[in-house]
C-alpha cells in the first residue's frame, strides 16, 4: 500500500513538473537554432533520442549525408538494467562516430551562447523529489528572455520557464554534453 502511494505521488508530483512548461508555437521573439531535427523518443530512450537529435543537426549542417536514429544508438548502448543510458554512454557513443565532445556543469546563461552559437546542447535533467530520481536528458535547440526551449520526450520545442528549468537541472549538477564534428 505504501508503494503504491510513493508511485501515485512519484506521478502527481512530475505531472505538476511537467504542466510548468509549454508546448506548441514558439514565441515570435524566441532565439531558435535552425535545422535542429526532432525525434519523438520511446520509452527508457531519452538519451538516444537526444544525441540522434545532435548528431543529426550536425550532419545535415556539414552536408555529411550521413544519418542516424535513436534505434541505432539504442541498439548500442541501451542498458535494460538501468533503463537508460549514462552520460558516458552519450560521450563515448558520439566520440567514435567522429564527433569531439565536451561535458561540463553549465548554466542558463551558457545554453542561450550555445544557441547564439548555434549549438545545441544536450541537457540532464532530474523531475523527481526527494530521494525518487526522474531523470531525462532533452536537447536545448532555443530561448526566449525568461525560458529555454527543448526537444523533449514526444514535444518539440517544448518551453521551460528559467526557474523551473534551474530546479530541474540543478538536481543533476547542471550536466550538460556539447558535441562538435571533428576537423
Amino acid at each position: 500500500m505504501r508503494r503504491k502511494l510513493k508511485l501515485v505521488l512519484l506521478i502527481t508530483v512530475f505531472a505538476l513538473c511537467v504542466s510548468c512548461a509549454t508546448t506548441g508555437q514558439v514565441s515570435p521573439d524566441a532565439v531558435m537554432i535552425d535545422g535542429v531535427p526532432f525525434f519523438s523518443q520511446e520509452a527508457y530512450q531519452c538519451g538516444p533520442t537526444a544525441l540522434a537529435i545532435v548528431m543529426d543537426y550536425w550532419y545535415a549542417k556539414t552536408q555529411s549525408g550521413k544519418r542516424v536514429t535513436p534505434e541505432q544508438i539504442a541498439a548500442d548502448i541501451y542498458s535494460p538494467s538501468a533503463r537508460g543510458v549514462l552520460g558516458i554512454d552519450l560521450e563515448l557513443y558520439a566520440g567514435k562516430h567522429g564527433f569531439k565532445t565536451h561535458q561540463y556543469s553549465g548554466s542558463i546563461a551558457d545554453l542561450r551562447k550555445n544557441v547564439d552559437l548555434g549549438i545545441p546542447a544536450i541537457i540532464f535533467v532530474d523531475y523527481g523529489f526527494s530521494i525518487y530520481e526522474v531523470n531525462h536528458f532533452m536537447v536545448v535547440t532555443g530561448y526566449t528572455g525568461d525560458s529555454v526551449i527543448v526537444n523533449s520526450g514526444k514535444r518539440e520545442n517544448r518551453s521551460i520557464a528559467d526557474g523551473e528549468l534551474e530546479k530541474i537541472w540543478k538536481k543533476n549538477r547542471y550536466w550538460t554534453l556539447v558535441l562538435k564534428p571533428s576537423a
